[in-house]
């Protein structure tokens, strides 16, 4: 199925008829047409407004063309399900991108490939994406940006005493644990966010990567695709990521709970540079959660994929690009839990990826049991309903 035209995140100006021609200093004009070209039929109107004063940008170059998942739906156990997600992915990729790439390597344009949702990031000027769009198996080029993470509005009341916070009593999880006794054990969960702060009491026995002697093992546990700290070590430099996952499985073993599921063990993809998250760090982190791999990005484990991903990021508006990566998740059996944003009271604030039909997000309520202000809701996907919870 072909993918829908993904929206900007920011407003931008009409798409005037124009086409990049190089200049001998290998930058671009823009010049009237009077035919449609292929430029303008797949260049996003936002990466010709960059490329008009700038020599080189980052953009993307997708395909229409997605891998079968069907093999996956066929397997039986879950390791077998994310082997042949990562397998037809990876095949489909490199079968369509086989003609840009060599144009990128010909050209001696620096790219890197994602089989995730077969696209390819890529540095370059307007004579290459005139080239890039005059491939056929080329369906869209389009202008990279920034995508904002979801930061937790602070509540009016703080804890005083070490309990079970309000928000979790509130959703019966202590019934859970005590009536059912379940706790979460057996369970791993993922988040691509900021990162985690691996060595917060709240968290620390529960990471993955803790041996039993108190020493660490970060390979496969821990991804920073950007490089963003300092060491190998999980960090978080903005402190969002370490309180998502405090709310996934927080508990310092003590009787102050903030956590839902604190028998659950955790990992976790630096997804979010700081901020904000570039999609080459939010692609790489969707890779990982199908196959983690070790400490040097090598020798994916699709065994040692989580259970549940969680994700507190997102757009204010529909944007389609990231469905591929969710869609690899649902069929590698990975429960995709998203954000559904900070942009109400408005109706029709559902942000994406939260809103996809194939989603699953959360907004939020406050300690009176009153939807929040700042909770998006509204018309998803197709018509439906989002959030699917508070």
């Amino acid at each position: 199925m072909a993918r829908q035209r993904r929206p900007l995140h920011v407003a931008i100006a009409a798409l005037t008829s124009l086409v990049l021609v190089p200049l001998a200093s290998g930058a671009a004009f823009a010049r009237p047409l009077t035919d449609e070209t292929a430029v303008e039929r797949k260049a996003e109107p936002a990466l010709l407004d960059q490329l008009q004063t700038e020599e080189k940008v980052t953009f993307w170059v997708e395909f229409d063309r997605d891998a079968d998942l069907q093999v996956a739906a066929q397997a039986r156990t879950k390791t077998e399900k994310s082997a042949a997600v990562v397998a037809a992915k990876q095949q489909q990729a490199t079968t369509s991108q086989a003609n840009v790439v060599k144009l990128l390597e010909s050209a001696g344009a620096d790219y890197t490939s994602f089989w995730i949702d077969n696209s390819l990031q890529v540095v370059g000027g307007g004579d290459l994406v005139g080239k890039l769009a005059e491939l056929p198996e080329v369906a869209r080029i389009t202008a990279d940006e920034k995508i904002t993470i979801d930061r937790p509005i602070a509540g009016e009341t703080e804890p005083t005493v070490d309990a079970i916070e309000w928000n979790i009593d509130r959703i019966s999880a202590p019934r859970v644990w005590n009536e059912l006794g379940v706790r979460g054990e057996g369970i791993v969960v993922a988040n691509i966010d900021t990162g985690v702060q691996y060595d917060h009491p709240a968290v620390k026995n529960q990471y993955r990567g803790l041996n039993g002697d108190g020493s660490y093992n970060h390979n496969y546990n821990w991804f920073d695709p950007a490089a963003v700290c300092t060491t190998t070590a999980p960090c978080d430099n903005n402190g969002h990521g370490t309180h998502t996952m405090g709310t996934m499985v927080g508990s310092d073993g003590g009787a102050n709970q903030v956590g839902v599921a604190p028998g659950a063990k955790w990992i976790a993809a630096k997804g979010c540079e700081s901020n904000s998250c570039s999609r080459a760090s939010l692609l790489s982190s969707g890779q990982w959660v199908v196959a983690p791999t070790d400490l040097t990005g090598a020798n994916p484990r699709p065994d040692l994929a989580p259970d549940v991903v969680n994700n507190s990021w997102g757009a204010n508006v529909y944007d389609p690009w990231y469905q591929e990566v969710v869609a690899a998740w649902r069929a590698a059996g990975i429960f995709p839990a998203f954000s559904n944003g900070n942009a109400g009271p408005g109706c029709n604030t559902s942000g994406s990826p939260g809103s996809y039909v194939s989603s699953y997000s959360s907004g939020a309520f406050d300690i009176n049991n009153t939807i929040a202000s700042f909770s998006s809701r509204g018309t998803g996907e197709n018509g439906t309903v989002k959030p699917n919870l508070a």
